[in-house]
């Protein structure tokens, strides 16, 4: 666990203005237990302002996490069924997305537990010629340490625990944005990350990350 600081909401705010919507208008039930616990409504107000400060941190890579967003909404959190589980994956969430935080808008006086957390993203390649969309669309999942392996011609690749390089962004492709946080994680090594994205096989027969999908970069918890 780790207290992380910086941003509080005023605490006079009620309930119905603390959470990230009109508590007056609350249907699912979901809405009505945020609302109805003065906490869970704070987190709620939190997580909305993390995102879109996430989004905004992360540039193009923002379309990228709008799904992943819906998805967590859909899956997780709208799965909860009572008020500790809400507490629990808000804050689950929190976390996740606690590195993409300017200082202003971290929290403070809450415990973030160490998990998983979101780091980058790499949005799809405008150019649609050298980045031709997939025909299949097949999740990869590849978990390893982030190499900048431009001399080798590769741009940057994420290197598993056997040592195999998959390129997750291709030399030719590589931009200012994904430079900076791209080698800012390979100098961290032996830091572990977990790059999710679509698969492209290679005409030597390996797989790489598809340019023309999205490419989710966590960053996992140190050991």
């Amino acid at each position: 666990m780790r207290i992380v600081g910086l941003f509080a909401l005023l605490a006079a705010s009620t309930v119905s203005q603390a959470a990230s919507f009109d508590c007056s208008k609350a249907a699912s039930p979901t809405e009505k237990l945020i609302c109805a616990n003065q906490h869970i409504s704070n987190l709620d107000e939190y997580l909305d302002r993390y995102y879109y400060t996430a989004r905004a941190e992360i540039g193009r890579g923002a379309v990228c996490l709008v799904p992943n967003q819906r998805d967590w909404l859909r899956t997780v959190r709208d799965a909860c069924k009572d008020a500790a589980c809400l507490e629990r994956v808000y804050l689950n969430r929190l976390a996740e997305l606690d590195p993409l935080q300017l200082g202003v808008t971290a929290l403070k006086n809450e415990n973030l537990p160490d998990v998983k957390a979101l780091v980058w993203a790499i949005g799809p390649e405008l150019d649609k010629v050298a980045a031709p969309p997939q025909k299949t669309h097949v999740p990869l999942v590849v978990t390893g340490t982030i190499v900048n392996d431009q001399e080798g011609g590769n741009g940057y690749v994420v290197r598993d625990a056997k040592g195999a390089n998959v390129i997750v962004l291709p030399a030719m492709m590589v931009d200012k944005p994904n430079y900076m946080a791209l080698e800012g994680f390979s100098s961290e090594a032996p830091r572990v990350y977990e790059v999710h994205g679509e698969a492209q096989p290679s005409g030597d027969g390996h797989v790489n990350f598809s340019p023309a999908a999205c490419r989710l970069v966590w960053r996992l918890p140190k050991k």
